[in-house]
C-alpha cells in the first residue's frame, strides 16, 4: 500500500489547477479542506514534476515569521537565522534572483504576522505562493469580514475548497486491489467520514494483514474487520 501510485482524482485536478495558476500568474492560491483528503499527496506529486518548487510542510512550532522563513531558507540550502527582517530580505533576494513557486503546506499553523510577511514577499518578488491547510487557514485569511484582514484576504488570487472524494475517485485510487463493488462502496462511506481517504488507506492496510495469504481476494469482510480493529470495537 505504501507504493500505491497517485491516482488521477478530482482533488489532484483541483490542486494542480490552483498551484499552476499561482506559478503562472505570480499570485497567491489558497487551498483548504478537511484532513485526509489527499492535499499533501497532490502537492508532493506536483513538486516531483516541478523540482525547482520550494515545498515546506509546517508544524505548530513553525507558525511565526521566523519559523516559516527559516524553513523556506533551509529548503533552498541557505541555513540562516536572525531577526524577521533579515530572514524576509534573504528570501526576497533569493526569489528576485531565482524566481520559483513556494508551497506552504499545513498553513493553518501560520500566525497572522507570518501570513502578512508572506504576502509582502509575494508583493515584492511577484513569485507565486500556495497556502494549503485545513479550513482554519481559510477562516484566518478571511478574518470573518474584519477590516484588519481585508488587505490580506484581497491578495488571494484564487481559493479552492477540497471536498470529499467521489465514488469514482475511490474506484480509481484503489483500482490496483481489484475490489468488488460492495467493498468500494464501503470504502467510499469511510472516506466521507472523519479522516477521509487517509482513513480508507489505514483500513485497507489492516485488511491486507487479515487475509490468510496474498492470494486470498480482499473482501468487504476483511475491510469491516479492519475497521473494527482500527476503531477499537470489540
Amino acid at each position: 500500500m505504501k507504493n500505491l501510485q497517485v491516482a488521477h482524482t478530482q482533488t489532484l485536478d483541483e490542486i494542480t489547477m490552483a498551484v499552476s495558476f499561482a506559478e503562472a500568474a505570480g499570485d497567491i492560491s489558497l487551498i483548504y479542506g478537511d484532513a485526509g483528503l489527499g492535499k499533501t499527496v497532490s502537492l508532493k506529486e506536483y513538486t516531483k514534476s516541478h523540482p525547482d518548487t520550494i515545498y515546506v510542510e509546517l508544524k505548530d512550532c513553525d507558525k511565526s515569521t521566523k519559523g516559516v522563513c527559516e524553513k523556506i531558507l533551509s529548503s533552498i540550502g541557505k541555513e540562516q537565522h536572525g531577526v524577521d527582517r533579515l530572514l524576509v530580505d534573504a528570501i526576497i533576494d533569493f526569489l528576485t534572483a531565482s524566481p520559483r513557486l513556494v508551497i506552504i503546506d499545513e498553513a493553518q499553523h501560520l500566525s497572522i504576522r507570518a501570513l502578512e510577511n508572506l504576502r509582502a514577499i509575494n508583493d515584492t518578488t511577484e513569485t507565486g505562493i500556495v497556502l494549503c491547510g485545513n479550513p482554519t487557514v481559510y477562516d484566518r485569511m478571511h478574518g470573518r469580514g474584519q477590516a484588519h484582514f481585508a488587505q490580506l484576504y484581497s491578495r488571494i488570487g484564487i481559493r479552492r475548497h477540497i471536498v470529499e472524494p467521489t465514488l469514482e475517485d475511490i474506484t480509481t485510487i484503489f483500482a490496483p486491489y481489484s475490489l468488488g463493488t460492495e467493498s468500494l462502496l464501503y470504502l467510499h462511506q469511510l472516506a466521507l467520514q472523519r479522516g477521509g481517504i487517509r482513513n480508507c488507506v489505514k483500513v485497507l492496510n489492516i485488511a491486507l494483514q487479515l487475509r490468510d495469504g496474498i492470494e486470498e481476494p480482499l473482501t468487504i469482510d476483511h475491510l469491516q474487520s479492519a475497521c473494527q480493529l482500527r476503531n477499537g470495537a470489540q
